[in-house]
């Protein structure tokens, strides 16, 4: 499964001007800088390739997050920098040994240049990329936790490389122009009665209401009559409604404030982060909607293309500032209905609360959970999925939203 937040932000600064030399060095010493820094990164050039290290007496501790993959997450303890040679296009695989409760938190990083600004991939313990020929940079740094504990010590990197497959990646199943405008998919369906006495689309939790679906949009028009919007555009200034429904396609592209109106033009609002939880991890507070073990593929949360990529057909860096694009979740495989994975339900009856979009909640600084189609790992696991990187006028293609109500 390929792991990358859709936190997409400016980061740090080129972390080899940081180290003070060029980090493009290929081969042996560099300045006299210790072999796995910045300045003088370990070269990687066959495969398969092993290495072992111990972050606590890292060659380099010059970055402290990165990004577009996860910016908000602290990384600021020490790192270990390879140089990846590619000569062909394939498949790239990265795993760093992640044992369970042994006090070492490190994570591996693919990036597309020596910068902290070119994360193409991230994960605690197994990334996958596409990647065409070409120079890149792996990267284990230490996770520093919300104590500000650094979690250092001893790490394995394995690394593996296969041409097998190395254009599914690379080769976008669709023709689409994110120029034209978007297709309207959902029409302007009736959201089912409510339950329990809770709002239309709604289902109770606790002692408040939670759409039962990912929310969906359409048009309030200037008489008051509704028309179809498009889940695969922002709506912009354009007066527009919440719809709980099933088996339509939920609503990306979107920021919170956004969110919020659209929640308040239906008569609700959106969810405060407590009653997200609750709603996700229901009343025995679960790790994941249906249970505390990890079901891969239940709910939509390991698309194996990221779609970025595959749309654009490349790793580039520029890629990443492109993610407002109507095309990229119209790609198959990707986006799914509400309700589609019959599986993803919490104990109450809410779909999809882990992946397929993130949602928004009604935190005033930026807050969305519950991870999306590629990622429900990277900042915490499934219901304990939370980015804040960004504030509340942030969208993109993978951030989406549900509305809650109080209970009548």
């Amino acid at each position: 499964m390929v792991a990358v937040a859709a936190c997409h932000v400016s980061g740090d600064d080129n972390p080899a001007a940081d180290a003070g030399a060029d980090a493009s060095t290929a081969g042996g010493d560099a300045n006299g800088a210790t072999p796995g820094s910045w300045a003088n990164p370990i070269v990687i050039d066959s495969f398969p390739f092993s290495d072992s290290g111990d972050t606590s007496a890292a060659p380099s501790d010059a970055v402290d997050s990165y990004s577009p993959c996860a910016p908000g997450t602290d990384e600021s303890g020490g790192e270990y920098v390879y140089k990846v040679i590619i000569t062909q296009a394939g498949q790239l695989t990265a795993t760093v040994d992640d044992v369970s409760g042994d006090s070492v938190d490190v994570d591996v990083h693919l990036l597309s240049d020596s910068l902290a600004t070119a994360c193409i991939v991230r994960d605690n313990v197994t990334l996958t990329s596409a990647v065409t020929a070409g120079t890149y940079y792996l990267v284990v740094d230490t996770f520093v936790n919300a104590s500000g504990t650094v979690l250092a010590g001893p790490f394995n990197l394995n690394v593996t490389f296969s041409t097998t497959g190395a254009n599914a990646c690379l080769t976008s199943p669709i023709t689409c122009d994110g120029n034209d405008p978007p297709p309207l998919v959902n029409g302007v369906p009736t959201e089912a009665a409510g339950v329990g006495g809770c709002p239309a689309g709604m289902i109770p939790v606790d002692t408040f209401c939670v759409d039962q679906y990912e929310a969906m949009l359409v048009e309030v028009q200037g008489d008051g009559t509704l028309a179809p919007w498009s889940p695969y555009a922002n709506p912009g200034t354009t007066r527009v409604r919440a719809l709980s429904v099933a088996q339509v396609v939920p609503q990306g592209y979107i920021q919170q404030t956004q969110a919020a109106a659209a929640c308040a033009e239906a008569g609700k609002r959106l969810c405060t982060d407590t009653e997200w939880l609750r709603a996700c991890q229901g009343s025995t507070t679960t790790t994941y909607p249906y249970g505390n073990t990890r079901q891969d593929g239940r709910c939509n949360d390991d698309r194996v293309c990221h779609p970025v990529v595959q749309y654009f057909e490349t790793t580039a860096s520029w890629i990443w500032s492109e993610l407002g694009n109507s095309c990229i979740n119209q790609l198959p495989d990707g986006l799914a209905a509400t309700g589609a994975y019959s599986g993803c339900v919490t104990e109450d009856g809410a779909y999809d609360m882990m992946g397929n979009l993130h949602e928004w909640t009604a935190d005033p600084s930026g807050t969305f959970r519950g991870g999306f189609y590629v990622d429900t790992v990277v900042n915490g696991e499934g219901c304990l999925y939370r980015t804040t990187a960004h504030n509340t006028l942030h969208w993109d293609y993978s951030t989406g939203f549900r509305c809650c109500a109080d209970h009548p």
